[in-house]
């Protein structure tokens, strides 16, 4: 069985986005996003699918919408997150990087979460679901402290579902 994954960055007020784009820029993230993903299936929404406006490499995208979207060669349009879990095939780590709707679709399923946690309150239209505490446990990886390029604390945590 696949280990289901959601990767998000979020802001304190649990913020993901705004207008269909990312409200920060902090390359350590991107990086350790990239490192994190890289040969597992990325599962996204319709519109995560926009704003990044291309198919990640090194990893199969398989995109959720009930729409009819067009995609290039081998990325994988399918209608729901179950059908998505199906397309990843025999993969060991599945990976859901966004939106809203299909992290809180996913939540339940999650064995562990990759949550870069920016410490700013940010106004945007699309939110991270709260992460169950008494389902999960966190761990901190790694902070970086504020500097003048990025003027806020991140940690980058790793939420692991508790045995029952």
């Amino acid at each position: 069985m696949a280990s289901i994954e959601l990767i998000a960055a979020a802001a304190r007020n649990g913020v993901i986005g705004g207008g269909n784009r990312l409200l920060w820029r902090i390359p350590e993230d991107f990086a350790f996003f990239k490192k994190t993903t890289f040969g597992s299936p990325v599962l996204m929404g319709r519109k995560t699918w926009e704003s990044i406006g291309r198919a990640l490499p090194g990893r199969l995208n398989i995109v959720i919408t009930r729409r009819q979207i067009s995609v290039p060669k081998g990325v994988l349009v399918v209608r729901s997150l179950s059908q998505a879990i199906g397309a990843a095939g025999n993969a060991k780590r599945i990976f859901v990087i966004g939106g809203g709707e299909i992290y809180r679709q996913a939540m339940p399923l999650a064995d562990i979460i990759w949550l870069t946690h920016i410490d700013h309150d940010f106004d945007g239209d699309t939110w991270f679901p709260t992460i169950p505490r008494a389902k999960f446990r966190k761990s901190v990886l790694k902070i970086l402290f504020p500097t003048a390029r990025r003027p806020w604390r991140v940690e980058f945590e790793e939420w692991s579902r508790r045995p029952l």
